[in-house]
């Protein structure tokens, strides 16, 4: 097969457009509340919720309704997006995120307590009203050529704000002593990033090649027998929903344990400065090295690699040694989440029934996703309730969600035949 042009890494950074950067400006900020509020929000919990004995069931239960209520907010975002626009379906979801920072200041530790399922569920429909339109905005902006080296700008600068924030909050919380006074803080300057990226949604490009606004319907259905047709389309399901057994709880389950075994939100914040630095480094290399026709190795490779580091668990789980694991973790995330991230778009892109239809895929996806993350974490869930504070417990729980992992590589590397397969014996995706 003769190389394309257009392959160096050079030119795949370069054919990055003006409109991307525009829309990764406004999805920084929601990068930079959604890791904050995902490290702080657990935290928050404990503090809260430690009084009665229940702190880390509390916080398991909470993540458990904000992932599994998500898709059914989806299917309202849809509407938006069919009947009234993208752009104002987004909108919506920063109102969503406005009044979740607004709930919290008001009813402060009450929120964590007697009322943690509003939060959870505000959290839940302000990513679902704004990830519907993300997915059609992934697709416009970018092209399957320079879509890993997009995100690799993606983690790279959310992974530099999030270096700075998390370590700076924590001082401050942590300088409170116990106190929600400065929560309520924290949560007011959560309400002003969204602020921010309300305003930086108004000024992006206007999607006109991924969705016909003459079209007022919904297609939520066409897109299920669009994907379970194709047999790329019923693996990128099931790759997600292996995904989702890791990513729900992976995505605060560390800084859950570190916290809960020294109770500082200074060394969570510290924690996660550590960990982003890895990050960095992570996404750097991973817009260099990972093309498509490595996803499935990259996904391979760093699973047994945290599997590895994670055996020593077993032996040693205080806090020294989780942020240490947190770290290494943290390093090669990105090579396990941006593969399968490109290759859904990819997928969504390529089909030629799911044209335009890219929000309804994605809400039938996070149907899937949200059944893996809530059986993740109800794993987790339950390993604490068999075996409380059992650090052996907690260690097989991240083994066994890592482990997932390996389904989703073999489903790559299916699902990137299959896509092969689709191109050589069809015409080219239209224009």
């Amino acid at each position: 097969m003769s190389k394309r042009p257009g392959q160096t890494i050079k030119e795949r950074f370069a054919s990055i457009g003006k409109p991307y950067f525009a829309f990764l400006r406004m999805d920084t900020c929601i990068l930079a509340i959604v890791a904050l509020l995902s490290i702080f929000i657990n935290s928050f919990i404990l503090r809260a919720a430690d009084g009665a004995g229940n702190g880390v069931d509390t916080a398991l239960i909470y993540n458990m309704v904000t992932y599994g209520s998500q898709p059914f907010f989806m299917v309202f975002a849809v509407l938006v997006v069919r009947k009234v626009s993208p752009g104002h379906s987004q909108r919506i979801g920063f109102l969503f995120f406005a009044l979740l920072f607004l709930f919290i200041i008001i009813t402060g530790e009450k929120a964590a307590t007697d009322y943690f399922i509003v939060p959870a569920l505000l959290r839940s429909a302000g990513a679902g009203f704004y990830y519907v339109t993300y997915s059609f905005q992934i697709i416009e902006y970018t092209t399957d050529e320079n879509r890993d080296a997009a995100s690799g700008i993606s983690g790279t600068i959310s992974s530099v704000i999030a270096l700075l924030f998390p370590f700076l909050a924590g001082l401050f919380l942590s300088s409170f002593e116990g106190s929600f006074t400065g929560y309520r803080i924290f949560f007011g300057f959560l309400l002003g990033i969204t602020l921010l990226a309300f305003i930086f949604s108004l000024k992006l490009t206007p999607l006109s090649k991924v969705i016909d606004k003459c079209d007022k319907k919904t297609h939520l259905a066409g897109a299920f027998k669009g994907l379970m047709k194709e047999k790329a389309g019923r693996s990128i399901l099931l790759m997600t929903f292996f995904k989702g057994v890791r990513s729900g709880a992976m995505a605060f389950f560390i800084e859950l344990l570190i916290f809960n075994a020294i109770k500082d939100e200074a060394i969570v914040g510290l924690n996660s400065t550590t960990g982003k630095i890895a990050a960095i480094v992570g996404a750097i290399l991973y817009g260099f090295i990972v093309t498509p026709r490595r996803r499935a190795k990259s996904v391979a490779v760093a699973s047994s690699l945290i599997i590895a580091a994670a055996v020593v668990l077993f032996f040693r789980a205080d806090w020294i040694f989780l942020i240490i694991f947190s770290v290494f973790n943290s390093g090669l995330n990105i090579f396990i989440t941006d593969p399968e991230l490109t290759l859904y778009f990819t997928v969504i892109d390529s089909i030629g029934e799911l044209k335009g239809k890219a929000g309804e895929v994605h809400t039938v996806n996070e149907v899937f996703l949200a059944s893996g993350e809530v059986i993740g974490i109800g794993l987790t869930l339950a390993a604490n309730l068999l075996f409380p504070g059992n650090s052996i417990a907690a260690t097989a729980a991240v083994i066994l969600l890592t482990g997932s992992q390996f389904f989703c590589a073999g489903l790559i590397s299916k699902i990137t035949k299959a896509l092969a397969s689709d191109s050589s014996s069809s015409p080219s995706s239209e224009a």
